[in-house]
């Protein structure tokens, strides 16, 4: 407990009325005689019970690293995001657009759901061709996927 004599210092606070009325309650309910000694004793406990060293979680390396890898991986999605376009893109939409550019006077719709079943087994054909191998196998007429139990 800090001791009061003649060597004290005063300092000065400015709470509003219903904090200091607060801090007069409870100096009261812990038996402190006045505000002022509950004031100085509270600041004492506070201080021993926050550690003031300001520290930082990273240094300067860590957050260097963390940035370089969220950057490759903002690279990676993004190029997988262009991998994807590109797969939506040579779908449906190119084959429609491709028919329209053939077609200068327009197409109806069933003339263009017609081109887009007829276009169909080219589009499977070519996504097959790309997977086979790696993530499919094709054996006596069945595609399978590779690494499964049925190989």
């Amino acid at each position: 407990m800090t001791e009061l004599g003649e060597d004290t210092q005063p300092a000065m606070c400015y709470p509003n009325e219903a904090q200091y009325q607060q801090w007069k309650d409870w100096a009261d309910e812990m038996g402190y005689k006045s505000v002022s000694r509950f004031m100085i004793e509270m600041v004492e406990v506070g201080y021993k019970q926050i550690d003031l060293a300001i520290g930082y979680d990273e240094d300067t390396k860590e957050l260097r690293e963390q940035r370089n890898n969220l950057k490759q991986e903002l690279d990676k999605t993004r190029n997988r995001l262009q991998e994807v376009e590109e797969q939506l893109y040579s779908g449906e939409r190119e084959v429609i657009l491709d028919l329209l550019e053939e077609q200068p006077n327009g197409a109806s719709f069933a003339q263009i759901v017609q081109h887009v079943i007829d276009d169909t087994p080219v589009r499977v054909a070519k996504v097959l061709d790309e997977l086979d191998g790696d993530e499919i196998s094709h054996r006596e007429g069945r595609y399978l996927r590779s690494g499964s139990s049925n190989e």
